[in-house]
């Protein structure tokens, strides 16, 4: 997001589903402060999906399909999103790539509301840049959880609400005092998006796993290790046994 566009007015939710939501979500921009973070989610996203072509996966707010459109190629894809502009974007950048016609399915979905899929419809879940626009995010993991098949695996991430990231990129804020003084005491969220974006900590996002029945396998992070822009955990429906959400491989028990 670049420091022009957050310096607009407050907005509403509609964002996300009138298509202005591409004017601020610019993730390979040069100016965007986090270009190279959000390449480096995008590749384990995609390494970590890739490693079991033929998969059934679905893209729960993928927007303009930098995650679906590559795996089209080698699984079955379906690219939800709340906004029809957003699907149109990932159509035409199916298009442009040469991704099989039957590789991918592009659908409109809320992600606040009960997916529309049986369960057991997915092998991979990917839910990038998403929890964090959503009201009740434990819910929407719930229904993530049930649209698993069993064995599968759910990629879902969020911003960390730690906001010492933001003082390696001060270009996310702007120059002005009183707005970075906002967004520090906000978590990291900019004022304009203060009604319809949370952040959470470690802790908050370990427990809206757990408390959705998911069980974190293993868990990366985007940023400074101290305090890293993004955590993504990798995760499958809830165990019996405890194990660590570390250095374990994510696909360990499922070849």
């Amino acid at each position: 997001m670049s420091a022009t566009l957050a310096q607009k007015e407050s907005l509403s939710r509609s964002v996300f589903s009138d298509g202005s939501y591409a004017d601020h979500f610019r993730p390979d921009e040069r100016d965007n402060p986090f270009r190279s973070l959000y390449a480096a989610k995008r590749r384990d996203l995609l390494e970590i999906a890739g490693s079991r072509p033929g998969s059934r996966l679905l893209d729960l707010g993928g927007g303009p399909g930098r995650i679906a459109v590559p795996l089209a190629r080698s699984h079955t894809v379906t690219l939800a999103d709340i906004s029809a502009d957003m699907l149109t974007r990932a159509a035409r950048a199916a298009e442009r790539s040469g991704a099989p016609a039957n590789g991918l399915t592009l659908i409109r979905v809320d992600a606040r509301e009960p997916l529309p899929f049986p369960a057991g419809s997915f092998e991979f879940v990917i839910a990038a840049d998403l929890i964090v626009h959503l009201p009740d995010p434990t819910a929407a993991l719930r229904e993530m959880r049930r649209v698993l098949a069993p064995g599968g695996r759910l990629l879902v991430d969020t911003t960390n609400h730690n906001p010492l990231w933001m003082l390696r990129h001060p270009g996310y804020v702007g120059r002005r005092p009183g707005r970075w003084l906002r967004t520090w005491r906000a978590g990291g969220v900019l004022p304009e998006w203060s009604g319809i974006v949370t952040h959470h900590s470690r802790a908050q996002f370990h427990r809206m796993l757990a408390d959705a029945g998911l069980h974190i396998i293993e868990e990366r992070t985007y940023g400074s290790p101290l305090a890293p822009k993004w955590l993504l955990a990798v995760c499958e429906a809830g165990m019996t046994e405890t194990t660590s959400p570390r250095h374990r491989d994510p696909l360990a028990g499922s070849r």
